[in-house]
């Protein structure tokens, strides 16, 4: 997503004009959901998806529609049989897709691209807002905490903030006169890992290739070497009893506790719980688990907020080895980010 806002901003920096797809909406089964976009630029190259296949073609000749009369405008995408706009897909679902046309002279539009990236690449928790009552003359916002940076009709944008964003499902939505459209770009992605042997050194790689950044805590010095860990956004040494300031664990992160041993393990757990990070895995066999249940119930934790911890660790694929522990946990993670950020589980299959 970063690579295909950062193409579009360069292409529109450049003055030229371009297409932003966007599925809206869906019913039935479809190949892409809610959120996909696509790029159509003025010298008929594309960026990103919306479906692939034929729905894709006709959805990139509306972009292409769209920038020969510099408008924006909907496209409706049916993909049942018998239809007159039938596809020829199997998929029996229906896309509802914003081609928005984007102004290289449109004052603020620049600015706003530029904050979606840097949200992206800072995976700081942000959302996209549009107000397309009128399609043609649409407002945009990135939407971040106590921060709304607008272009179009700004009049349109009053009343947006994230806990207006975080109340609307992703997708289009009637206010009142209104009809909105928004989706979330990046929630927060911090990992932070406890315990740098040889599951951490398998895990942090595959983590950052799927866009979460990793912060790898050691109580030796051995293992908080930053050369282990060239992926990590940062590596600390601290002693496990009393964690410093510094590892700044917040409610919206996750964490994976899989220390050298059952006392550092718990040590650490003792304290997350407290904070109640938006996920919570402990590596270890039921033995282990059960021990250091035992300790944290006599500390005053419930059962409750105990069990709700991902323990064991992953995913059960009958993992071994610390590159298939570390490809389970990824997978759990990647599971959660879904579901936080609601999207539906879908598999599209070919007739």
């Amino acid at each position: 997503m970063e690579e295909l806002y950062t193409r579009l901003w360069e292409t529109l920096h450049d003055g030229q004009p371009a297409v932003l797809l966007t599925v809206v909406a869906r019913q039935g089964s479809t190949p892409r959901g809610i959120g996909s976009h696509q790029v159509v630029f003025a010298d008929g190259t594309m960026a990103g998806t919306v479906g692939g296949g034929y729905q894709e073609y006709l959805a990139i000749q509306a972009g292409k529609q769209c920038l020969a009369r510099k408008q924006s405008a909907f496209r409706r995408l049916i993909l049942h049989p018998n239809d007159e706009e039938d596809i020829n897909a199997a998929c029996g679902g229906e896309l509802t897709v914003f081609c928005q046309y984007l102004d290289p002279a449109q004052p603020g539009l620049l600015d706003v691209l530029a904050a979606i990236i840097q949200a992206l690449h800072q995976k700081t928790a942000s959302w996209l807002a549009l107000d397309v009552s009128d399609e043609i003359h649409w407002a945009m916002a990135l939407v971040r905490e106590g921060q709304v940076q607008g272009c179009g009709q700004r009049e349109a944008l009053q009343g947006v903030s994230a806990a207006w964003c975080r109340q609307n499902v992703a997708g289009l939505a009637v206010d009142g006169q209104r009809r909105w459209y928004s989706e979330p770009l990046a929630y927060p992605g911090r990992v932070f890992i406890f315990g740098g042997g040889h599951v951490s050194q398998a895990l942090v790689p595959v983590l950052d290739s799927i866009g979460f950044s990793c912060i790898v805590v050691d109580d030796r010095a051995e293992f908080a070497d930053p050369a282990l860990f060239p992926q990590a956004a940062a590596v600390y040494e601290a002693d496990y009893e009393k964690l410093p300031d510094c590892i700044d664990v917040t409610p919206d992160d996750y964490v994976c506790i899989m220390t050298h041993g059952h006392v550092g393990d718990y040590d650490v757990q003792r304290q997350m719980l407290a904070i109640k990070p938006y996920y919570l895995g402990v590596i270890g066999s039921r033995r282990k688990l059960a021990f250091v249940k035992e300790k944290l119930l006599a500390d005053g934790f419930s059962s409750a907020e105990i069990d709700a911890c991902h323990a064991p660790i992953g995913l059960s694929i009958s993992a071994v080895t610390p590159a298939e522990i570390a490809i389970s946990i990824a997978a759990e993670l990647i599971a959660i980010r879904a579901k936080r950020e609601g999207r539906e589980k879908s598999r599209y299959r070919k007739p």
